[in-house]
């Protein structure tokens, strides 16, 4: 296997590679996600355990790569011996090593002076003898590792941050948990729940992603590459870098190559002081069930009644018809709601196009009947009022009825706490029996805003309450919750650190340029500029070039589909299909010649990258190392119409031992993992976004944010910029008939333009919702800027081979100068894990030996992510994520550990339809301030051309 990054002890060449197009930056806010539990250093036990079991393994491995070499020698030896010994005893232990079986004792016993004459034999039979040596050493030091193990899960049982997560989760958990850190006897029970509570505090040890008090999430300043506050986002010039200190892309420039850049800096994220005594809990009631709730009483025609009311859409009227786009709640998942749209034609009546004109702001229905019949007055003079006004309302009860006519919530559509607005509502309806729900929902309200605060066991009994009054007021509004409201989600909470994390020395300036390459690297590997060529395509071909559709939902069915066949273009499943010909427009580049200028691009570098790995010789053991030279020129290789608009990516990055920095995952950017924070972090936090953002779009550029929350919680976020595109102009600057979608000839894209200004609007969705999972009406002002779908997998090669149960897939470690951007993985099938699962049952309590066969046979190192495998592909894309939503999470194993050892059968039972092992790098910290400590950092990309182009025509 290659050294990690022998890189690091060559000097960095000169900057000067000749690339001519900018480099991203990366903005100087930037997030920090904790994990707030710290591991302790490995007790004497459990390190004598380790240490004796990757002997173990090693021996498996000479043992098995003897085997061939063995194997011919036993059958030279005929000469030596008589046919009747060859048959009795050479052969059966010929098929023994060959099979990988250990031969009978009574063979052994026979061998009589033949390992005297095949030292292969003989250096077979010594590797054998030491590891029944070290097999007899594991079982009788497996108890003490056990019980080091066990004291050290007791310990952080006992943690007041664990606790609070475990009681977050549930009060089956919290009991479990406070049974594990008990010292004393243990029973039978304690030990049958053991497996789940280790999962539960390798997710605290290991992980990142935010949920409760598992993990902490600060915000602070980077100083930049050359130590400056407050860079901002624009393009690097290579002199900044090189004054920096940044590595270059000179150097050998083949994968697989030695030598390039220096490392970033070596000190550990785990061993900073964070400022943990400003953490906030921030518990929000789910809002998945706030709106499901709402909806149900809204559907009471008197309670419906007293709210005001919007159109479902903007009318529009073609050829003496008027057509609505009318969204409904398809189903309701556990946090968030899935939205369909369906299109509503009807007679375009006068009292229907002028009811669309009255109910801009929103109005009650008795108020647009009282309208209604004040217009008609007006223009046709005294009638019959009380007449009028009967058959007005009838007519907004009809429309009301028929959906075209939808209340307006009692709280903002970004409202944090949106109880109290619902109960002030119920209370004012007039109603006496709409009290009694009033005072339930505030008592709701009081109970969510109790938990951030409350002690663990006060936090499960408000949880098991709130879950069963939530069940029971649903139910009694005619909206069950179905069979299990004990699992019901009832609230969010993150853990929020208030005041800023000082990050000086974090990064340094090679990790600046390399993190800024990578950004360019993405963009040759990501979904969305072809999501943008074929949504192009599919405007042109609808409305001409130059064309104008002034209603953004009646695109919306056309976009979405543009999203899927862009994902089958990529794919390759649709072939020349997936670049569909339409209209030449403007600039004459329509999807099918685009993306194959993006694709061949892309090819290019797959096929250098994969000969030069093969050339070296590489196996899935080496990794595979970008050319910087080719990789530090894509942006001025990437086709003229994929740079034209600016982009933003998110970056999720670790520190490795020896200076190593690991790319987690690439999403877009925009501000989209920060937004959710930002109303609990430092108020420069938003300020720091907003400038960042409007660095990279550049003066005179408006940008306009688009928030839909579709009940997920994790939406929920402040307005950054200006602007706001929105159902209701009460909340949002701009409604959504206050846009349209423009063929802009010049740029030879799609854009968002303000009709009463003409000027173009950058629409930015910083939700972390999956945007083909929204509202399909809004999907064209999502794919404004569809970035972040990112995947570095085509870069590495496969390879395969065969082991029990079906074939074993392994890939390299891919990296980029001293990122990693990909970890080595292996992808086990289904019969592989049920082979392995049967093999580890048979063993006993602590399957050493089979965890050792194991290990060598697959090439694993001892500390491992357990992932789901990649789910099959489907007909369509946003079925492939909800499939996707219902996987088992990551899951931290530690194979030289003799309590994950103990657990490891359960774990893999989790993953019956095979597991892909991804190494752990790094590794959760031991003996430092905290376990895992993750940086998220935005880049971004000024746009290329067109930049002055600010104005459409009108």
């Amino acid at each position: 296997m290659n050294p990690p990054v022998p890189e690091l002890q060559l000097p960095a060449p000169s900057l000067r590679t000749g690339h001519a197009a900018p480099l991203p930056r990366i903005a100087p806010g930037t997030l920090v996600r904790t994990t707030l539990l710290s591991l302790p250093a490995e007790p004497g036990p459990a390190v004598a355990f380790r240490a004796a079991l990757a002997e173990l393994v090693a021996l498996e491995g000479r043992l098995a790569a003897l085997a061939p070499a063995l194997g011919d020698a036993l059958y030279a030896s005929r000469a030596g011996h008589t046919e009747d010994f060859h048959r009795d005893v050479v052969l059966p232990l010929r098929r023994a090593v060959h099979n990988g079986r250990d031969p009978r004792p009574a063979l052994l016993r026979r061998l009589d002076g033949l390992p005297d004459r095949v030292p292969e034999l003989r250096a077979w039979l010594a590797a054998r003898g030491r590891r029944e040596e070290l097999l007899t050493a594991l079982r009788s030091g497996a108890a003490p590792a056990l019980a080091a193990g066990r004291s050290v899960l007791a310990g952080l049982c006992r943690e007041p941050a664990f606790l609070r997560a475990a009681s977050f989760t549930s009060a089956d958990l919290l009991r479990a948990v406070v049974r594990a850190g008990q010292d004393g006897p243990v029973d039978r029970r304690a030990r049958k729940e053991e497996a789940g509570v280790l999962r539960h505090v390798t997710r605290a040890v290991a992980r990142t992603t935010p949920l409760s008090a598992f993990t902490a999430v600060g915000w602070g300043v980077l100083p930049g590459p050359s130590g400056g506050d407050g860079v901002s986002s624009g393009a690097w010039s290579d002199t900044e870098l090189e004054a920096a200190g940044a590595g270059s892309g000179a150097g050998p420039g083949a994968a697989g190559s030695r030598g390039v850049v220096e490392s970033g800096p070596t000190r550990s994220w785990s061993a900073v002081e964070l400022p943990l005594g400003s953490a906030l809990a921030v518990v929000r009631a789910n809002r998945t069930l706030v709106d499901t709730l709402f909806a149900a009483l809204a559907a009471d025609p008197r309670r419906r009644s007293t709210l005001p009311h919007r159109l479902c859409s903007s009318p529009r009227v073609s050829g003496g018809r008027v057509s609505f786009a009318r969204s409904r709640t398809a189903f309701t998942a556990a946090r968030f709601l899935a939205v369909e749209d369906d299109e509503v034609t009807l007679g375009a009546a006068e009292p229907l196009l002028r009811l669309a004109e009255l109910c801009d702001p929103p109005a009650t229905p008795a108020a647009l009947a009282e309208m209604l019949v004040a217009e008609g007055e007006a223009r046709t003079g005294e009638g019959e009022r009380p007449a009028a006004l009967d058959a007005a309302s009838a007519f907004i009860r009809q429309v009301c009825d028929a959906g075209l006519l939808v209340p307006v919530e009692p709280f903002g559509p970004q409202d944090p706490d949106p109880l109290p607005g619902l109960a002030r509502w119920l209370r004012s309806t007039g109603t006496r029996q709409d009290h009694e729900p009033a005072l339930r929902i505030e008592e709701l309200a009081t109970l969510t805003a109790e938990f951030g605060t409350a002690e663990p066991g006060r936090r499960a009994a408000l949880l098991a309450t709130l879950r069963d009054r939530w069940a029971t007021l649903l139910d009694e509004v005619g909206h069950p919750v179905g069979p299990a409201p004990g699992r019901l989600t009832v609230l969010s909470e993150d853990v929020v650190l208030r005041q800023p994390v000082p990050l000086d020395g974090f990064l340094g300036g090679a990790d600046y340029r390399a993190v800024a390459e990578v950004a360019s690297l993405a963009e040759v590997f990501d979904l969305g500029p072809v999501v943008r060529r074929q949504v192009r395509d599919s405007f042109v071909e609808r409305y001409g070039p130059g064309g104008v559709c002034p209603h953004v939902w009646d695109f919306g069915a056309a976009a979405d589909e543009a999203w899927q066949r862009a994902a089958r273009a990529v794919d390759g499943a649709d072939g020349d299909t997936a670049g569909r010909t339409s209209t030449d427009g403007g600039g004459g580049a329509t999807a099918a010649a685009g993306v194959r200028r993006l694709a061949a691009l892309r090819a290019e570098l797959v096929a250098s990258v994969h000969r030069a790995h093969a050339d070296s010789g590489g196996g899935p053991d080496d990794d595979v190392v970008l050319p910087p030279g080719p990789v530090a020129a894509l942006p001025s290789r990437m086709p003229s119409w994929a740079t034209r608009r600016p982009v933003s990516y998110t970056g999720f990055l670790q520190r490795a031992p020896g200076g190593m920095l690991c790319v987690n995952h690439v999403y877009g950017g925009w501000g989209r993992f920060i937004s959710r924070f930002l109303d609990s972090l430092d108020p420069r936090a938003v300020r720091e976004t907003a400038a960042a953002v409007s660095d990279a779009l550049g003066p005179g550029a408006r940008a306009a944010q688009v928030r839909p929350v579709s009940g997920f919680n994790a939406n929920l976020h402040p307005l950054f910029v200006r602007d706001e595109i929105g159902a209701d102009r009460s909340y949002a600057s701009l409604g959504m008939d206050d846009v349209e979608l423009v063929h802009d000839p010049i740029g030879d894209e799609v854009r968002v333009r303000v009709k009463a200004t003409g000027a173009w609007a950058d629409v930015l969705y910083a939700g972390v919702f999956a945007p083909l999972l929204l509202q399909p009406g809004l999907a064209p002002l999502l794919m404004d800027h569809p970035h972040g779908i990112t995947d570095f997998g085509p870069l590495v090669p496969r390879h395969r081979s065969s082991v029990p149960g079906g074939d074993l897939v392994r890939t390299p470690r891919l990296r980029h100068r001293h990122l990693v951007l990909r970890r080595r993985r292996w992808e086990l099938a289904d019969g592989t894990v049920a082979v392995l699962l049967g093999e580890l049952a048979a063993e006993g309590e602590v399957p050493v030996g089979t965890v050792a066969r194991w290990r060598a046979l697959l090439g694993v190192p001892d500390q491992l992510y357990l992932h789901a495998p990649p789910p099959g592909r489907g007909e369509r894309v946003d079925e492939d994520l909800l499939r996707a939503l219902n996987r088992p999470k990551p899951q931290y194993v530690d194979l030289g550990d003799a309590l994950h050892l103990r657990c490891l059968g359960k774990w893999l039972a989790r993953h019956p339809d095979g597991v892909v092992l991804e190494e752990a790098l790094p590794a959760p910290a031991r003996g430092e301030q905290h376990a895992a400590v993750e940086l998220v950092v935005e880049t971004y990309r000024a746009g290329q051309a067109h930049r002055a182009h600010r104005r459409g025509e009108r």
